[in-house]
């Protein structure tokens, strides 16, 4: 008896440690909520924006500070995914770097491809305010870049991602006031950069906490485990419904302002 209750504690044990360490899928439901938020964030604020650009509501600017949290949440998240998706990689016995390399660059020409038919809509129905290298511009380039700082050691990465940070931050100290696109995609830009533009994000900073991530990824997922202990959040309805957000961001983030946009578009021609 006394072997018996042992060895069921030590099962349960067992159990409540792969309950709490490791995905009960293929997916860490955490990142998938995190996104989640974050799209839902992005969302709200977007929502915000368009009420004030066709009329509606002026923009409130005390909540629409928050607009600069979520990006830094998504870059964040791309780190670390990356480095999730690159553990799951290594993994496999048919494991080629070169191939993961590829993989990376076909995957950011991917991200990067969106961002360019973002760039022709809005040349199209914005001229005065085009998008030449927004967000899935530069998420795109990271994803390219990141294949170089995987392997990296992470306190190394996240110091280049630091410097990368404060580099961008120097460099809006000295605006240009007739930048290329090239140094739009740096960087360098005009003084009053959202005159010229709806959506803005330069590699330096923000491919820094895109390392930053990396470096997180590294210390906080390993073997494809969390290197951390957290309860099962599945269960919950609410949270599976941010999961789903999460794991669909890219979906969302394409289809939310045409869909916004034109139902406010309706409002103010009816």
């Amino acid at each position: 008896m006394t072997v018996n209750i042992n060895l069921n504690r030590s099962v349960n044990l067992n159990f409540n440690k792969l309950k709490l360490n490791k995905s009960t899928s293929d997916r860490f439901i955490e990142l998938d909520l995190l996104r989640g938020f974050a799209i839902l964030g992005m969302l709200f604020l977007h929502l915000l924006w368009d009420l004030d650009y066709f009329g509606f509501v002026p923009l409130n600017q005390q909540i629409y500070q928050f607009q600069k949290v979520v990006p830094m949440l998504f870059f964040l998240l791309v780190g670390i995914c990356l480095v999730v998706s690159y553990n799951r990689k290594i993994d496999k016995p048919s494991y080629d770097q070169k191939k993961y390399n590829q993989h990376c660059i076909l995957r950011g020409l991917k991200v990067f491809g969106l961002g360019m038919l973002l760039t022709a809509v809005t040349l199209l129905f914005m001229p005065d305010r085009p998008i030449f290298f927004g967000v899935l511009h530069c998420i795109g380039f990271c994803i390219i870049l990141s294949a170089l700082f995987l392997k990296m050691k992470p306190t190394y990465t996240f110091l280049i991602g630091v410097t990368v940070i404060l580099i961008g931050i120097a460099m809006t100290i000295y605006p240009m006031e007739n930048p290329t696109i090239l140094h739009l995609a740096a960087g360098m830009h005009q003084t009053n950069i959202y005159s010229y533009t709806v959506d803005y994000f330069p590699i330096f900073p923000w491919f820094g906490l895109c390392l930053v991530g990396i470096a997180m990824g590294h210390w906080l997922y390993k073997d494809n485990k969390r290197r951390f202990r957290m309860p099962d959040l599945s269960k919950y309805k609410p949270i599976s419904a941010f999961s789903w957000m999460g794991q669909h961001s890219l979906a969302i983030y394409l289809l939310h302002q045409p869909i916004i946009a034109g139902v406010l578009f309706l409002f103010v021609i009816l």
